[in-house]
């Protein structure tokens, strides 16, 4: 009995790995490691498809939008934290380029990345490296968009969690109304940041929060991608 219940496992272990590496052949495609490119298709919960909501705080206010047969997602906070995540295995080493659009509308008028008690931006996107045991033990490299103009290019430590290092992409009014495309080589920021190797990523989260200045922000995401180059 207990060497079948172990070929049990074993045999769910193989079919688990195969299905990981079915499903990160089917994202990658023409040299690119597609996130989303996001369409009509949402889950039970109203998400778009492969998304888990990360709730902090408040009223969740997601969308899932089209124009012109384009479909993007759309985040609106007030007063609240939340985002959503996205898992997958990605070896950091073939495809170490993220590329993502992104569009602010508003931005928390009084958010400022310096202090841990107005830390709240319009739009994050955050690349996931767990080491194990992940719950406690995953690096975090984020993109921001933040809401005063002398933090752009700023870098380091997040004032949240210490072992998310962070990049300040954008910041205040001079982009508001327009998508912007992003493109980034994670695996030099993770070297650059933490100063050591990079595992395999884990998966991407995309976030908006305006909490701690008890104001309101709004985004917008779309078509986010890896590629080697």
């Amino acid at each position: 009995m207990k060497n079948r219940t172990k070929r049990m496992i074993l045999f769910s272990l193989v079919i688990l790995g195969g299905w990981l590496g079915l499903m990160t052949l089917l994202q990658a495609q023409d040299g690119l490691f597609w996130v989303d490119k996001f369409s009509a298709e949402k889950s039970t919960e109203g998400l778009p498809v492969g998304w888990k909501l990360d709730l902090k705080s408040g009223q969740p206010e997601i969308a899932l939008e089209e124009l012109k047969g384009n479909y993007f997602v759309h985040f609106k906070s007030d007063k609240a934290s939340f985002g959503l995540r996205k898992e997958f295995n990605l070896d950091i080493r073939q495809y170490p380029i993220l590329n993502w659009q992104w569009k602010v509308t508003r931005l928390p008028e009084k958010g400022n990345f310096l202090n841990k008690k107005t830390d709240d931006q319009a739009a994050q996107v955050y690349v996931l490296f767990p080491r194990f045991p992940a719950k406690l033990n995953t690096e975090v490299v984020g993109y921001l968009w933040e809401s005063q103009p002398k933090n752009k290019g700023l870098e380091g430590e997040s004032p949240a969690w210490s072992k998310s290092k962070v990049i300040i992409l954008e910041a205040g009014p001079e982009k508001l109304n327009q998508w912007v495309s992003e493109k980034r080589n994670v695996y030099e920021d993770y070297k650059r940041l933490f100063g050591k190797e990079p595992p395999k990523i884990g998966g991407l989260s995309l976030y908006i929060n305006t909490q701690h200045t008890q104001g309101a922000a709004e985004s917008f995401f779309d078509q986010i991608y890896f590629s080697k180059n």
